[in-house]
């Protein structure tokens, strides 16, 4: 008996919006994934070699940097980390005095995160280096695909959050 199987016309009637699908290489979530995938060896590279963070820890410095005072848990939510792992990433930031615990102007009883001027500086010259990295990325783009495709991000992500919620929702049930 032969192993070949014949994958001709597999999947290649559109399913719903979904353009056709041959392989997985094909659907849209794989092809996110591996921009997204891409984009995090390329980062975690430059994060440690030029300003001496992990690639977890910029990005929470870059959420408190947009947030702050924030309490932990919100950055956490914002990010979609797991909190052992934000930890790791807290204390690296104190360690390295980039980041400051607070009293939060919103509770007195809990903690918040703010940003040193040692940190604001780090995401100065960070962001500015992401930046230049994200308009390397967008370059095949023009002006207009690029707001296109911004718009379209930010509604898949608000629909995949809204998505997720409800999901957590009806586990609680």
């Amino acid at each position: 008996m032969s192993n070949d199987f014949d994958t001709s016309g597999a999947f290649e009637i559109p399913r719903g919006k979904h353009p056709a699908v041959t392989g997985i290489r094909d659907v849209i979530t794989f092809k996110l994934h591996t921009l997204e995938t891409i984009g995090d060896r390329s980062a975690s590279g430059w994060s440690e070699a030029l300003f001496g963070v992990s690639l977890t820890a910029w990005r929470v410095l870059a959420v408190v940097r947009s947030q702050q005072p924030v309490r932990a848990g919100d950055v956490a939510d914002i990010l979609l980390m797991d909190k052992s792992q934000l930890s790791r990433a807290i204390k690296q930031l104190t360690a390295k005095h980039l980041v400051v615990d607070t009293t939060d102007p919103r509770d007195g009883r809990a903690v918040a995160l703010k940003l040193t001027s040692i940190g604001l500086d780090l995401y100065d010259r960070a962001m500015a280096h992401v930046l230049d990295r994200n308009e390397k990325v967008l370059e095949p783009l023009s002006l207009a695909e690029v707001a296109s495709f911004d718009m379209m991000l930010d509604k898949l992500i608000a629909h995949a959050r809204a998505t997720l919620a409800a999901g957590f929702a009806a586990a609680k049930k």
